[in-house]
This record gives C-alpha cells, sequence and structure tokens, in this order.
C-alpha cells in the first residue's frame, strides 16, 4: 500500500477512534473529507514553526462537523496537537472541540454553522486579493497564497454560501479553491428528497471554474493542481458515497456516531493498519515530517523575501505592520462644524477620519451607502480591476457581508466595518455571532436605529433588535446619543478592538459639549445634573431619545421638580462598572428612575428597579411619521414627564 493511501488510512482510522472513545460525532463527513484534507496539506503553504504567518494558505473546513479529520491531520503535520488531545475529543476544555474553533493550533475559523465557513473563505481570498494589489513589488510577492474551502451539501443548501459564492464570482477571486464533498446524503436522508438542482451549472453560472473527480488522492491532487491555473475561482465537485468502503457506505445513519470499536477494528485490518487504538505507523509519522519541513521551507524562504523587502520597501512594510491605534485616536479627535447633526452624519465624518489613519481599514454596505453614509471617500470600489480599493459593494446580501467580512479581518492584515439598517441585522445575526466566538474585531454600522424610520412601515422599524443585540455575548453595543457619544464609540473601538456595534440615527440633536472619553467609556454618565440637591427623579435615555429626554426634564424642572438626566450609551460597559460608581450615577435605593428608548422595554427594569418605569415601543411600528410616531408610542416630552409626575407621587411613600 501507497504512503499516500496508508497516510489517508490513518487519517480516517484516527478520526473513527476519537468519536468512538468520545461517542460522539460525526463519522461519515469525517471518513470523506480524510482524502480530501490529505491534498490540501500535502502541498500546503503553512508552517509549523509560525502557525499565524502572515502569506499561508487559508484552509476552512466549512462542514465543521467533520472536523475529527481535521484534528487527525494537524497532529500528524505537527501543529500541536497531541495524541492525548485527540483522546479528548469533545472532552470539555480540550483543543478538540466538537466542530473547529481558534483553541486550536492550524484551525483559521471557527465553523459549525453551516455555510458560514464558504462565507469565511470568500473574505480570506478577499484579503488576500487587496493585500496582494497593494502591497506586492515587481520580485517581491510577499501575498502569494490559496484559500482552500472545504465543504458539504448541507453548506450549499444554505443561503449565505450561495450569496457569497456569487460575490467570489464576480470579483474573480481565482486564489479561492473549493472542494466540494458531495456524498448526495444529508441526516434525513437521500439529498435528492430536498433537492434537485444543478450544483455544475449552478457555479458555472455564478463565475466559477468548475471541476469534477472522484475521491481520491490520485484524482484530487491533479485537480488542486489544475485549478491553480484558472483566472476564476474553482470549485471541485469530489464525487462520493458516505463512508465509502465501510459498513455504513451510502447510509444515512453514517453520518451520525455509528460505528463501534468492533467495526474500527476490522476498517484497521482492512486497510492494514495496527488495530491498537491512536496507534500509528512511524513510516506515516515520518511522512509526514517531510512534508511539515517542506513547507517549513517555503516560510523561511518568504521570511527571507520580507526581510529584503522591508530594506527596499520601508514604508509599505510599515504601513503593514504598524501599530496604527495613536494615530486613529489622534485623527478621530475631529471638530463637528455644522450643528446640530445625526449620529449618522457625525459617523461619516469619523469614518473618514479612521480610514484616512489606517489605510488598511476597508468595508462596505449591503446595497444601502446612499443611505447609511457608510463610504469612505475618495477610497474606491472594489473590483476585479481595483482590487486595492476600500469601499466593497456587497449587494443586497446582508448575510454573506457579515461572515466575507469575518473571514478578511480573520486573514490579518485588514480592518475592516459592515453597515445596513438595524432592522436588517436580523440577516447578519450568524455572523454577528460568529465574531463573537472568535473575537473578530469587525465595527457593525447599524442606521436607521429606531421607528424615526418612519413611513417604511413595521418591516423596517427595529424595535426588538437593539435588545437582541445586547443581549449576545462579547459583543460590544452603543447606542451614542449625539455626535461627541458617536466619537468616543470610534476611540473605544479603535482602543480595544473587540467586536463592536454602532446604532445610528438620522434624528439631528446638539451635541454634549461636555462629555469626556472617560465618561462614556464607563457606559453611562450623567448627561444634566439635577438643578438642587433633593433629587425628584431620574430620567435614563438612549441615542437620539436623549434629546427628548432632556426637553422632558426641562418641563420637569419648569414644574419645580429637580432631575437628573442620564445617558447610557453602552449598557453592557455600564454593567461592568463598580457599586461605587454605578450608584453614584443611578443609585439602586433611589425609586423613581424613568427609562426612555424607541425599541423594547425589556432589559430596562435592571436599571430602573421595580419601583421605575420604562417608556418604550412594545408593539411593531406603523407606517407615519416620525413626530406622528412618537407621538403614538409616547415618546413625547409631555407623556415622559407625565408619567414622571405620576411615579414621583407614587413612590412618596417609599
Amino acid at each position: 500500500m501507497s504512503i499516500e493511501q496508508d497516510s489517508v488510512n490513518t487519517i480516517k482510522k484516527l478520526a473513527l477512534e476519537m468519536i468512538c472513545r468520545a461517542e460522539s460525532g460525526h463519522c461519515g463527513s469525517a471518513l470523506d473529507c480524510a482524502p480530501i484534507l490529505y491534498a490540501i496539506y500535502r502541498e500546503a503553504n503553512v508552517a509549523t514553526k509560525d502557525q499565524l504567518y502572515l502569506n499561508r494558505d487559508r484552509i476552512v473546513l466549512s462542514n465543521g462537523h467533520a472536523c475529527a479529520s481535521l484534528y487527525a491531520i494537524l497532529h500528524l503535520f505537527n501543529f500541536g496537537l497531541t495524541i492525548d488531545d485527540l483522546k479528548d475529543f469533545r472532552v470539555l476544555g480540550s483543543f478538540t472541540p466538537g466542530h473547529p474553533e481558534l483553541v486550536t493550533n492550524g484551525v483559521d475559523c471557527a465553523t459549525g454553522l453551516l455555510g458560514q465557513g464558504c462565507a469565511n473563505a470568500v473574505g480570506f481570498a478577499l484579503a488576500e486579493s487587496i493585500l496582494r494589489a497593494k502591497y506586492n513589488r515587481p520580485r517581491f510577492k510577499i501575498f502569494d497564497h490559496y484559500t482552500y474551502l472545504v465543504c458539504g451539501d448541507g453548506d450549499l443548501m444554505e443561503g449565505v454560501s450561495f450569496e457569497s459564492f456569487a460575490l467570489a464570482g464576480k470579483w474573480g477571486l481565482n486564489k479561492l479553491i473549493t472542494i466540494y464533498n458531495k456524498n448526495d446524503m444529508t441526516i434525513d436522508g437521500s439529498l435528492n428528497m430536498v433537492s434537485s438542482e444543478d450544483v455544475k451549472q449552478r457555479f458555472v453560472s455564478q463565475g466559477f471554474n468548475v471541476l469534477e473527480c472522484d475521491n481520491s488522492v490520485a484524482k484530487l491532487i491533479p485537480a488542486i493542481e489544475q485549478a491553480k491555473t484558472s483566472d476564476k475561482p474553482t470549485i471541485i465537485i469530489s464525487h462520493t458515497k458516505i463512508a465509502q468502503g465501510t459498513m455504513y457506505e451510502n447510509s444515512p445513519l453514517a453520518h451520525g456516531h455509528c460505528f463501534n470499536s468492533r467495526d474500527v477494528v476490522r476498517l484497521c485490518k482492512l486497510w492494514q493498519l495496527d488495530t491498537e487504538p491512536f496507534k500509528v505507523k512511524l513510516d506515516v509519522y515520518k511522512h509526514f515530517r517531510e512534508l511539515e519541513n517542506s513547507a517549513n521551507k517555503k516560510y523561511d524562504k518568504w521570511c527571507a523575501l520580507l526581510k529584503k523587502y522591508k530594506l527596499k520597501y520601508h514604508k509599505a512594510y510599515n504601513d503593514l505592520f504598524s501599530d496604527k491605534q495613536k494615530t486613529i485616536l489622534k485623527a478621530l479627535n475631529v471638530k463637528f462644524n455644522k450643528l446640530p447633526l445625526s449620529t449618522m452624519t457625525a459617523n461619516h465624518q469619523l469614518l473618514q477620519a479612521y480610514a484616512h489613519a489606517d489605510t488598511n481599514f476597508v468595508g462596505g454596505c449591503a446595497d444601502l451607502a446612499k443611505s447609511t453614509l457608510c463610504k469612505i471617500d475618495l477610497g474606491g470600489q472594489y473590483s476585479v480591476k481595483k482590487q486595492d480599493a476600500k469601499n466593497i459593494a456587497f449587494g443586497v446580501r446582508e448575510s454573506a457581508m457579515g461572515g466575507i467580512m469575518n473571514g478578511l479581518v480573520l486573514h490579518g492584515g485588514l480592518k475592516g466595518f459592515v453597515s445596513t439598517f438595524l432592522t436588517f441585522s436580523d440577516y447578519m445575526r450568524p455572523g454577528i455571532r460568529m465574531s463573537a466566538i472568535m473575537n473578530v474585531p469587525l465595527l457593525y454600522i447599524f442606521t436607521h436605529d429606531s421607528i424615526s424610520l418612519g413611513q417604511d412601515g413595521t418591516t423596517h422599524q427595529p424595535v426588538e433588535q437593539l435588545e437582541s443585540l445586547r443581549i449576545m455575548p462579547s459583543v460590544m453595543v452603543f447606542r451614542p446619543a449625539d455626535a461627541n457619544e458617536t466619537k468616543f464609540g470610534y476611540m473605544w473601538y479603535a482602543k480595544n478592538q473587540v467586536p463592536t456595534i454602532l446604532c445610528l440615527s438620522k434624528v439631528e440633536i446638539e451635541p454634549n459639549k461636555h462629555v469626556t472619553y472617560k465618561d462614556f467609556a464607563r457606559g453611562a454618565y450623567i448627561y444634566s445634573r439635577e438643578k438642587d440637591t433633593t433629587l425628584n427623579a431620574i430620567l435614563v435615555a438612549t441615542g437620539s431619545e436623549i434629546d427628548v429626554a432632556l426637553r422632558a426634564k426641562k418641563l420637569l424642572e419648569y414644574k419645580g421638580y429637580s432631575v437628573r438626566l442620564v445617558s447610557i450609551p453602552c449598557r453592557e460597559l455600564f454593567e461592568r462598572q463598580d457599586e461605587d460608581y454605578k450608584s453614584t450615577v443611578l443609585p439602586t435605593d433611589f425609586p423613581t428612575k424613568v427609562s426612555v428608548e424607541a425599541g423594547v422595554t425589556r432589559g430596562w427594569d435592571s436599571l430602573t428597579g421595580r419601583f421605575g418605569k420604562s417608556v418604550g415601543v412594545n408593539t411593531f411600528g406603523e407606517s407615519g411619521t416620525t413626530a406622528e410616531l412618537y407621538d403614538l408610542f409616547g415618546l413625547t416630552a409631555v407623556n415622559i414627564a407625565n408619567i414622571t409626575i405620576d411615579l414621583i407621587n407614587k413612590n412618596k411613600t417609599y
């Protein structure tokens, strides 16, 4: 038996032993992906000595349920996974979780939600294209690598993959090589129960080079080499039967944990491998050391090239590798000349400042740049002919936009933003969630953040989106009240580099000249203090509702009440503050607190307390002007003042 076949069979053996030991996992796809992953890694431009090196090939297993095979080959290739790590497959806290995550050396992105890996892979290839166009010089190809995507039938059924591949074809990302593990089987049965599309013609229509072969190393390696000669992205349709060559071949049972230890022993004998669990032939280890050494030599050659590049193109080198945070923060210290203005308008000015300071800050909108004002002036638009541009047109593809930009930022060398209306963030939730899981510092700019969207009606008016985003772990959600808070939101993002969401309004208000970054970074601060020491009520507001609340405060003061107004641009940040600060801003033992936000009121009781009240929108909006809608839902100064007075009277006995 050849060393290639021994290697593939060893990957299968280890994968099955991992799944049997865990009594959990996905056998069929792991078996199918063994030859595919071997064919990729055999010639891959990766380096175990520097696993995050910038010019490495990116390898994405979108059908992440097949990860047992990926872990097996990462062990054999010496990426740091030990046999004990393989034995800990799916064990709490292990480096071999149930689907690929970034805790594992050699994993380029977390996958599990089918189709998201497809979008990430397009993002990786897009990043390589942009960086190649911007930084490569004659005889200095410091960016020259491929993105390999492995996917299955489930990935191609998810809409995000269709959106993403359409863009890959439009952009001519010829360094994207997709290998489609076509076993025509789903969990519930044969693929033909739910699909009759001609996949080949689908990808031809999307601008792909399409190749077909069987699921053998002998056919896959030449197909990959042929794909590298194409001026289009390539998909290799690898035809197989699920769990081919085993007792569960072509059975939907093979998708899950179906093999037992006796089955594995029988297969090991068939494959001429040691039947002892997790035992690997020395010849296989030796073969992979040769592959590893060959890959590391490519890395050494690149490092030598980069050293020469640094000397010859010092400015470009510094632009790529230098820390730009100080430059960005200085650039963001802008002055807003035309007042009042909306947070959307302020955002446009701040976006220009950020992009000017960080030349590798790129992004785009889902066909809404004219509405969200999220376009980098003079940044050009990315296309096949202009690959060093800063603006990316995604079309009406919010889902793909999120996943693609996750991949682009994960690639390294670039930072990014995306933008759409807040209500359309629902299309992006899987991508936002993956940003949070992987800690991808993507800036989400969601505009038209309330019912002030007006006459477009209920479908376009966000009501529950803001609160639903706040409850997502590891994402920071800001709803700035004015231009200065928006500026500080950008500064916070520049300093912290975590997944960050800005929710912006088109309502024009005067900015608070007294707010400081320190105030803002605590998540909440006193926007307007009470007139005397006898405090009657505290109003709490976010976003453009701060203006309504401020007018309500003035009405209450006119009637003799002493009222404090608190702005809460980020509830998550405020909740992290120490109790001393929180009690200074919103004392827990003070009963009369009223929150004002043009969205669902759920969640605000944690700050207003059981004796407080929340003014918001707990039904879907209506089609009408902003004034009509604010009046309908009670978001007026008069109504807020009346509610506050009633609450003051009610709480007198407290």
